[in-house]
């Protein structure tokens, strides 16, 4: 890949964004009212230095996210139960690498549609790599399989607290009967077609010969970047560097580390699902209040021991970052390594995703424009796109299609445009719920714009162009499948 590639996509894609700013006319959406300045808002030289500047301060929480996932690995790779757990694993389906990829393909989709946290999913990401890269899959392949997939989930999102549990909550505010269930069969459907045909796409691509020569440049790539002691151990082993992991041998026991990961990934499902809004559950608020107001003689000491902690629910990226950090340091005291060597350890693997948490913070540089402007483009188009708030289902794609680029949080999403559409029929609104939650997937899967696709890109170092190359046909019969089924759900 292009050392800078990424960087050149998000330079051009700002520079695009600057450009409609000085052209369209900015607007406010406000109390159910759209005003237009009527007159442009345009980003200008002070600006363009600003914005990105905001998007650190804004967004530092993805950097940090993936710095302490990157810190986590390398705690683990101390241990040399993680190495022999993935060798493990490559042992035993390396005569059906066919079927763990497929495997994985589905896990990553189903596991993005039920539960919709791709910030703790992704937490599984090197592990997985790790595995097919060494079941001599392409990075590509990898990427598609792991990053791709949880993208790929949650367009078909069906239970997942991130996408249709906000829709419950926003939209529901518009149409009283909406819930986690509304269209859940249609939903069901569209990600289980949409699975397959992914699966088969990326199935299509691997049998192709293409896939044994990007191997092949891959491994000659490696040894090239090696000293002539590691591309001795390079050329016997046949092996494709791969990023947080190394090979230790050990004799101790992976299955301490296996609870633990189980244990750490149930802990976070359950601290970031919203329960609240996917089904007004409140026993986790109830508990985290009591504990929290408990008092001795007046004085509340719960409350000042634990300090600011969250409850179950409403976690966000630095409470799963200080949570691996507990628990990195917790793997280190299991396996007997000393404090300095697993903090070395941890920065070691801070230090290997130092890059992709810079892009997953800058791929939030055009969210922050729209953030800093009350007035902008984007209302003005969607304005024009929704016809005066009648629907029409180009317009609503249309409508999705800019937002979901520009704002690429989906809470805050369609919290500011949900309201362009108030004045429909209620089976119209759910459409219109489902239009956004597919666009908006399909949009994280392309765009420059979207948080885990960069990250991942820069993981794996896997270029945008190649990627774009590899998933367009899949888009576009994405596109036209998501036109058909909405198109078929306002039949309903």
């Amino acid at each position: 890949m292009k050392k800078y590639d990424l960087l050149k996509v998000l330079g051009i894609t700002f520079l695009i964004v600057m450009l409609i700013s000085w052209v369209v006319p900015a607007g406010i959406y406000y109390n159910g009212t759209f005003t237009s300045l009527e007159t442009t808002a345009p980003i200008g030289l002070y600006d363009a230095v600003e914005i990105p500047l905001l998007t650190f301060n804004n967004f530092a929480s993805f950097g940090i996210l993936f710095l302490a996932i990157g810190g986590f690995y390398g705690v683990l790779n101390k241990t040399g139960a993680y190495s022999k757990l993935v060798e493990n694993l490559v042992n035993k389906w390396k005569k059906d690498n066919k079927k763990f990829l497929i495997i994985t393909i589905v896990l990553f989709s189903l596991l993005s549609s039920v539960v919709g946290l791709n910030n703790v999913l992704f937490l599984l990401i090197p592990f997985f790599v790790a595995v097919l890269l060494k079941l001599n899959f392409n990075k590509i392949t990898t990427f598609a399989a792991t990053v791709g997939s949880l993208l790929v989930g949650q367009i078909g999102s069906t239970l997942g607290s991130g996408i249709w549990g906000y829709i419950n909550v926003i939209f529901g505010s518009v149409a009283s009967d909406i819930s986690m269930f509304t269209l859940i069969l249609v939903r069901l459907v569209l990600w289980l077609i949409i699975t397959v045909l992914y699966v088969l796409m990326i199935m299509k691509s691997v049998n192709n010969k293409e896939e044994l020569k990007e191997i092949k440049k891959e491994i000659k790539k490696s040894e090239k970047t090696k000293s002539k002691e590691n591309k001795e151990l390079a050329k016997a082993s046949d092996e494709v560097t791969i990023p947080l992991y190394s090979k230790v041998e050990t004799k101790k026991t992976t299955l301490p580390l296996i609870i633990i990961l189980f244990i750490l990934l149930g802990l976070l499902v359950l601290g970031v699902y919203s329960w609240s809004y996917t089904f007004n559950i409140e026993v986790f608020t109830t508990i985290h209040e009591q504990i929290t107001e408990f008092e001795i003689n007046g004085y509340p000491i719960l409350s000042n021991i634990l300090g600011s902690v969250s409850s179950f629910g409403s976690w966000n990226n630095y409470d799963i970052s200080f949570v691996l950090i507990i628990m990195s340091l917790v793997i280190a005291w299991l396996y007997s390594i000393k404090l300095s060597e697993a903090f070395d350890a941890f920065v070691s693997g801070v230090k290997q995703m130092l890059i992709p948490a810079l892009y997953a913070i800058l791929s939030c540089v055009v969210f922050t424009f729209v953030l800093s402007k009350s007035y902008n483009f984007v209302y003005t188009m969607v304005n024009q796109f929704t016809a005066g708030e009648e629907f029409t289902l180009f317009g609503t794609i249309a409508s999705a299609l800019v937002t979901s680029f520009t704002y690429n949080d989906f809470p805050t999403m369609i919290n500011s445009f949900s309201l362009f559409f108030s004045s429909l029929e209620t089976n119209l609104i759910y459409v219109v719920a489902l239009i956004f939650q597919t666009i908006y997937g399909l949009v994280m899967l392309l765009a420059p714009t979207s948080v885990f696709l960069l990250a991942g890109l820069s993981y794996l170092n896997v270029s945008y162009k190649d990627w774009i190359k590899y998933i367009w046909k899949f888009a576009l019969i994405l596109l036209l499948l998501i036109i058909v089924i909405s198109f078929m759900a306002t039949m309903i």
